[in-house]
């Protein structure tokens, strides 16, 4: 399945979709391990119930935050290996949601949004750190990591951009450069390029705002309405080694593709046996490989940026 379809060049390719760990694990390498579950040990691994937020390391492992498991999904591709994150430290997640990788230091952010606690874990799923906001994050929402290795939080009630060090240490917060108030209306989510331009999802305003790595405005992408080229319920927003820009929109079950003028480049994922259902958060790796959260179909739909210059 590929996008735009013949006789058009095609720029998106479906590589794979994945119902969680049932259809991946190899029996042999997981060397009939037992999956670690919520109030005890079960023999088969738990589908995705309700997946949100996707990470990637871009070498084969995805992290997938599950509020309806109240757990996060560890599936190793190249292993066909799986393991459940049903705790963060001694308590169990309650809705996690938010999540975001930190190669350079081997560690996964992990955000609930019913507790607003935010933690660090190793790729094991040890805790390794609990980031503590002033005044207390009551609803954190997407994550993302900065070029200086500092997380992102995405303050949803507080209407700001969050920033924390990897040690922890809070750094001032950055607000919308255009609304008078100076405050974004619900950001939900977010990601950094790699020049380190911050794109917001800023869902009730129902646009993409994209900042400086120090908040001035670059530009903004999106409207609200329902033909192509407009926004209705983003949820997901990630970019390509070439700057193109994609949007989730889980009223349209589909994702756009801007460029940063705002200008609709194309759409994809939204029709036949292969649409998307209320698509949430995504994730593209170095690869262009790109992770889409099919939320109500319980799965993760894997694209190919094939890389074709307009």
């Amino acid at each position: 399945m590929v996008w735009p379809k013949a006789p058009e060049v095609p720029r998106i390719k479906l590589l794979r979709r994945l119902k969680g760990a049932g259809g991946l694990v190899d029996k042999k390498a997981q060397k009939d391990r037992l999956f670690r579950w919520l109030t005890g040990y079960m023999a088969e691994p738990m589908p995705l119930i309700s997946p949100y937020g996707i990470a990637t390391d871009g070498q084969g492992t995805m992290w997938i935050s599950d509020p309806g498991a109240h757990a996060v999904h560890m599936l190793n591709l190249k292993k066909r290996t799986a393991s459940i994150w049903a705790l963060s430290g001694d308590d169990f997640f309650v809705s996690p949601t938010g999540i975001s990788y930190d190669a350079a230091r081997q560690r996964i952010y992990v955000a609930d949004s019913q507790t607003g606690k935010i933690v660090a874990l190793s790729k094991k799923g040890e805790l390794l750190l609990e980031l503590k906001g002033d005044p207390p994050i009551a609803r954190p929402g997407g994550l993302a990591l900065g070029l200086q290795g500092n997380l992102l939080v995405a303050d949803v009630l507080g209407g700001k951009i969050r920033r924390f060090t990897p040690t922890g240490e809070e750094l001032s917060a950055l607000g919308s450069p255009t609304t008078p108030d100076g405050l974004f209306n619900r950001p939900i989510g977010l990601t950094v390029d790699d020049r380190g331009l911050i794109y917001v999802i800023d869902s009730l305003n129902f646009r993409i705002e994209v900042l400086t790595p120090t908040g001035e405005a670059v530009a903004s992408i999106g409207e609200i309405g329902d033909q192509p080229g407009t926004l209705s319920r983003p949820r997901g927003v990630a970019v390509d080694s070439r700057g193109n820009i994609y949007v989730a929109d889980a009223a349209f079950d589909n994702i756009q593709v801007f460029n940063l003028k705002g200008q609709l480049l194309l759409v994809f994922g939204g029709d036949g046996m292969y649409s998307l259902s209320m698509p949430a958060s995504l994730s593209i790796d170095s690869q262009d490989r790109i992770y889409a959260v099919d939320s109500f179909n319980h799965q993760i739909q894997i694209y190919q940026f094939l890389g074709h210059d307009d």
